[in-house]
């Protein structure tokens, strides 16, 4: 259906032009009409008009004018000229503004059709040549990116190693790298060889992994590889060569890649990151250190490891920092705080007797506190007393002036979540905890109250009210609210649509999930998606 507007200063013209002319016939809709030249211009900025059928002699602004204006600012309609023979040599003055066609009063009904078609046709041309175009943009760009990838795998595999030749390319596919990290995300099927996973499944999870980098680091300049099907590749660049606040940045944007992994259920990651790096021509060496992070963390799925360079008088435990990490996080499971503050108190006094450089002791310490709000994610723990200090913990140590403040802030994490293990682990009675391993494990299929107490083997007003006693809210706000904070990790990712969201966490009505979403946020998914 095409668009039209009719412009003439007289009543009884427009009227016979609406009346006369069989516009269903020709696939058009007359929707506005204007007085001139004036009015018709404003009506253009609101209405998505494609043909205008105008007189040329009208008070305030004559066609004429207006179809110079509509050739100036919208190009892409079409202008219908109705003419007398008296201002006929008049109206051929509009030719150079791409005025279509010219139509002549004394029987405009039976020529305007024709105008009309011709009209149409030449939209229609326009938009497959468009589309053509556009096809062929769409498609220049995914070759060059194609390059730019192959690129970087030359130059990660060692096949570019000549300067000459690097600088050159870089200059060639207008790549600009500075101050930049390489991480490498190695994904792994978790569900054991499960055939159930289809590839669509897993391409789909490859692209939002792509998706987050985007969003992540849409203000600096990034370049994501395929090097394989289960290693991706991305070199990171900042403006500025600050490495605790880049590294923190970075760390968070893991973090965010990890939980969304959690919430897929079926793939894990791996993270290494390579140091950052200022010369291009450190590319190789920076993905062959992310390469050595990531096998650093071979035992710990869904975590990061972050390369630090050898120095022979520190101890290999002290090159390390990933395993201290492990060994806090393995005394805090084991609800044993003194134990985890001694390896952290170690560890940052052996850094102090050697003088390990500032950066790499603060990299190392957000590499623990990242691991220390992992496995409270990881074990979903209750932790309202943690909820968004992350950024703030990291804050704190990239601005720390010595390293006691360093010990001191990590001290007091380690505390905070032994203390968040401990209540979680100790609070509620073995009934409750069973409640809430079964709404973890099956929120996302259809349970109730009845089928949880079926699973558990009591009776369900007995569960209720005992779930209430000693939690505080009923089994089917702890449900809801479940279902919902994993709905707002998976709404951060465009890929998911709101009724897939919905689908996922166990509510199969579109409309009722957006009740109990708006319920528990106070805003709709589509709100809290877009913001």
């Amino acid at each position: 259906m095409y668009n039209v507007m009719i412009v003439d200063d007289e009543p009884v013209i427009k009227q016979g032009l609406l009346c006369f002319v069989n516009w269903e016939a020709l696939d058009c809709k007359v929707i506005c009409d204007a007085e001139n030249g004036i009015d018709a211009m404003e009506k253009l900025a609101v209405h998505p008009v494609n043909i205008v059928l105008t007189d040329i002699k009208m008070p305030g602004m004559d066609g004429l004018e207006l179809s110079k204006l509509i050739y100036e600012k919208y190009p892409s309609i079409k202008v219908i000229i109705l003419t007398a023979f008296s201002d006929f040599t008049y109206a051929q003055a509009a030719i150079k503004y791409n005025v279509l066609d010219f139509v002549i009063k004394t029987n405009p009904t039976e020529k305007i059709p024709d105008a009309i078609r011709k009209a149409k046709d030449l939209i229609a041309q326009e938009k497959e040549k468009e589309e053509k175009l556009k096809l062929m943009e769409e498609k220049a760009i995914l070759r060059l990116s194609e390059i730019k990838e192959n690129f970087f795998k030359d130059v990660f595999n060692g096949i570019i190693v000549n300067d000459t030749l690097l600088q050159s390319k870089l200059i060639e596919l207008e790549i600009s790298i500075e101050n930049y990290f390489v991480v490498l995300f190695d994904i792994h099927n978790a569900s054991n060889g499960d055939s159930s996973i289809s590839p669509e499944d897993y391409n789909k999870f490859i692209h939002s992994v792509n998706n987050l980098l985007n969003m992540a680091f849409k203000s600096y300049p990034h370049y994501t590889v395929a090097m394989d099907r289960n290693l991706l590749v991305a070199v990171i660049s900042f403006k500025n060569y600050n490495v605790p606040v880049c590294t923190q940045t970075l760390l968070m944007t893991c973090n965010e890649i990890l939980s969304m992994a959690d919430s897929f259920m079926r793939f894990t990651i791996s993270i290494g990151l390579s140091q950052m790096h200022q010369k291009v021509q450190a590319l190789s060496v920076a993905y062959q250190e992310a390469r050595e992070a990531l096998r650093g963390g071979f035992y710990n799925n869904n975590h990061v490891s972050v390369f630090v360079p050898r120095t022979p008088p520190i101890p290999s435990l002290i090159n390390q920092p990933h395993y201290i990490a492990d060994k806090i996080v393995g005394s805090l499971k084991l609800e044993n705080p003194s134990e985890a503050i001694i390896s952290l108190e170690n560890l940052l006094e052996e850094y102090r007797s050697n003088k390990e450089p500032i950066e790499n002791i603060k990299v190392s310490c957000m590499l623990i506190a990242s691991y220390c709000y992992r496995l409270v994610a990881s074990y979903k723990l209750f932790a309202p007393e943690l909820a968004d200090s992350e950024p703030e913990v990291y804050k704190q140590i990239q601005s720390s002036r010595n390293i006691q403040n360093l010990l001191n802030i990590l001290r007091q994490l380690v505390e905070n979540v032994s203390q968040v293990v401990e209540n979680n682990g100790n609070k509620f009675s073995c009934l409750v905890k069973e409640t809430q391993k079964y709404i973890r494990d099956n929120y996302n299929k259809n349970i109730s109250l009845q089928s949880i107490a079926d699973h558990i083997h009591v009776n369900s007003s007995y569960l209720s009210r005992l779930y209430k006693k000693e939690t505080g809210e009923s089994i089917v706000d702890a449900i809801n609210k479940y279902r919902i904070e994993n709905a707002k990790k998976l709404l951060k990712d465009p890929v998911y649509k709101v009724f897939e969201v919905a689908c996922a966490v166990g509510i199969e009505d579109p409309a009722y999930f957006t009740h109990v979403f708006t319920k528990y946020t106070g805003m709709s998914p589509k709100e809290y998606k877009s913001k």
